[in-house]
């Protein structure tokens, strides 16, 4: 009698399980994407509000003007345009009805159109107070706050601009503003709906 021979082949136990690694990849995604989420929903908070009242200085010569949004306008492009070119955001800041910071940053690996207005205050050492009013982010319905930090993350800002998210506030600091030559201002007033601006330049005396 003959023997049966069998050839039963091995168990490969080590095939790998594509739906387990599928699954961490999944949820490795979604747990970066919460916490990215989460941290753009975190208050930031740059630089404070500068609330130093000066006194005149001696070796200055300080006269008013008065200004109009248009001239405004050519001043700050040409003052990004120089100072702040950025690569990664491209933004225009602008005085219409309201004060309006436009541009695009990016949002999941796509360039999103954004415009933040704003509401300007003088406050009373001539600095310049923007409250956040409203934002308009592609189709998106985000909160101000949210895309506040957005825009902070990818604009370059510079230094004697604070920034409050929590409280939807942009201050400039324009008494840590100085041009090269040495020519700082503040402001007396600002009155967008009657195009009214009033600016005190200091100018240095040698």
């Amino acid at each position: 009698m003959e023997e049966k021979r069998t050839n039963n082949k091995p168990i490969n136990k080590t095939t790998p399980n594509f739906w387990k690694w599928a699954f961490l990849v999944l949820l490795s995604i979604v747990l970066g994407t919460v916490i990215w989420v989460f941290s753009q929903l975190t208050a930031v908070i740059q630089g404070e509000p500068n609330l130093t009242i000066e006194e005149p200085r001696t070796d200055e010569m300080a006269f008013q003007i008065q200004a109009h949004k248009k001239d405004l306008n050519q001043l700050v492009t040409k003052y990004i345009d120089e100072e702040l070119a950025n690569d990664q955001v491209d933004f225009e800041f602008s005085l219409e009805d309201q004060a309006q910071l436009k541009g695009t940053f990016q949002l999941f690996g796509h360039d999103v159109q954004f415009a933040l207005f704003l509401e300007p205050f003088v406050m009373e050492n001539g600095n310049l107070q923007f409250k956040a009013t409203n934002i308009s982010v592609g189709t998106l319905n985000l909160p101000i706050s949210f895309a506040m930090n957005m825009i902070k993350d990818q604009l370059k800002v510079p230094k004697w601009v604070a920034i409050n998210s929590q409280k939807e506030l942009i201050v400039f600091n324009l008494n840590e503003f100085y041009l090269k030559s040495g020519i700082h201002f503040s402001a007396n007033k600002i009155d967008l709906a009657e195009d009214d601006i009033r600016l005190t330049v200091y100018l240095p005396a040698d």
